[in-house]
């Protein structure tokens, strides 16, 4: 590593495996260990996150999320509730309820938080009023500058010190190709000016989070992952603060390479960056004419592991919903044609999946090569 980002990073993970070391086994290898996955990647010094429930009210309206996030995982991220658009209905409103009991949770419970995410133009990113007043202002240029200076200092200046990872810019890059997104009005205003001043705003209001730029298709193919490569390096090169890329690993198409994904984490882990994967789902689709799906599926979410293992740079897994019955998937097009996807670590009862044991031992076997 050029830097030092690696070791600060890894030192909440590391404290976390206490919590398997401290249980009558020494060791989560050891099958009698009944290690969580959260306390299977602590012993390897990452964190295994999921998402809270994204929406106002989460902890009493969707009850079962609590217990699962509290005792299997060491990392939260909240799935909605620090979007932009999320948070303001207007200039100069902002209503952190859910996001205050969100981050209150984490810390009663001994979680990182990531911060997820400042800056998004697509979906639910930004707010209305936004986009409306850009295209209505007399100067853009001047504006949008007058509301990231707004933005960033209310937001992680609220919760400084309390949020260890910020996605600070969120898929940035076209939906194909290698460039930027010619669609994301913020960079059609600012060009690469926006990002650096994204990341800098960031780390004023926060100097000690680590500030990661996340992308959903990052590792494949070559053309999005070259230009992605390119972005953050001309970052680095402007003296960006920016610590780590974020792999989203939204699997809907095809199933997890672990020697793609780890060729991926060496390249960026080579410019001096952290590496996570940020936003992990494994569709049962791509395994439907396996013998038994669920082991296929299964043993994608174990490639993924050996792939973050294989290089020290990949501080964390997050996985995109606690459980299957939550999933964004089935609801959200174009994908929800094709439901059920179930495709986390849960299925819909809450009961821990193969795909779940297989993290567990995937973590206990150490750093296999892929």
């Amino acid at each position: 590593m050029k830097n030092g980002f690696l070791s600060v990073a890894l030192l909440g993970a590391a404290s976390l495996s206490a919590a398997c070391s401290n249980s009558p086994s020494a060791s989560c290898a050891d099958p009698d260990a009944q290690c969580t996955v959260g306390e299977a990647a602590a012993e390897r010094g990452r964190f295994l996150g999921s998402t809270t429930g994204g929406r106002a009210n989460w902890l009493s309206d969707q009850p079962e999320l609590a217990p699962l996030l509290a005792e299997h995982f060491t990392s939260i991220t909240c799935e909605n509730e620090l979007k932009w658009g999320f948070l303001s209905d207007a200039r100069g409103e902002y209503d952190f309820t859910t996001a205050d009991e969100s981050i209150a949770f984490a810390e009663e419970h001994g979680h990182r938080v990531r911060g997820h995410t400042l800056f998004w133009t697509r979906l639910n990113g930004t707010p209305v009023w936004v986009f409306e007043a850009l295209e209505n202002a007399d100067d853009p240029e001047a504006l949008l500058i007058e509301l990231m200076e707004e933005h960033v200092p209310t937001v992680v200046g609220r919760y400084r010190g309390r949020i260890a990872q910020w996605d600070v810019v969120n898929e940035p890059t076209a939906q194909f190709g290698g460039s930027l997104d010619p669609d994301n009005v913020f960079l059609q205003i600012l060009g690469e000016e926006f990002l650096d001043r994204a990341f800098r705003l960031a780390h004023e209001a926060d100097p000690d989070a680590l500030l990661f730029l996340n992308e959903v298709f990052s590792v494949s193919p070559e053309e999005t992952f070259q230009g992605l490569l390119d972005i953050v390096d001309g970052m680095l090169k402007r003296g960006v603060p920016i610590h780590g890329v974020g792999i989203q690993g939204h699997f809907v198409l095809e199933a997890p390479d672990a020697a793609e994904w780890a060729s991926r984490f060496e390249a960026f882990a080579n410019l001096g960056l952290l590496v996570e994967v940020t936003e992990l789902d494994i569709s049962i689709n791509n395994f439907r004419t396996a013998s038994d799906p669920f082991e296929a599926q299964a043993d994608a979410y174990a490639e993924v592991v050996r792939a973050c293992l294989a290089v020290d740079a990949c501080t964390g897994i997050t996985t995109w919903n606690v459980h299957d019955g939550e999933t964004w998937l089935d609801t959200s097009p174009p994908f929800d044609v094709a439901a059920p996807h179930e495709p986390t670590l849960f299925d819909a009862n809450q009961r821990g999946k193969p795909a779940y044991f297989a993290v567990v031992e995937a973590f206990a076997e150490g750093a296999a090569s892929p």
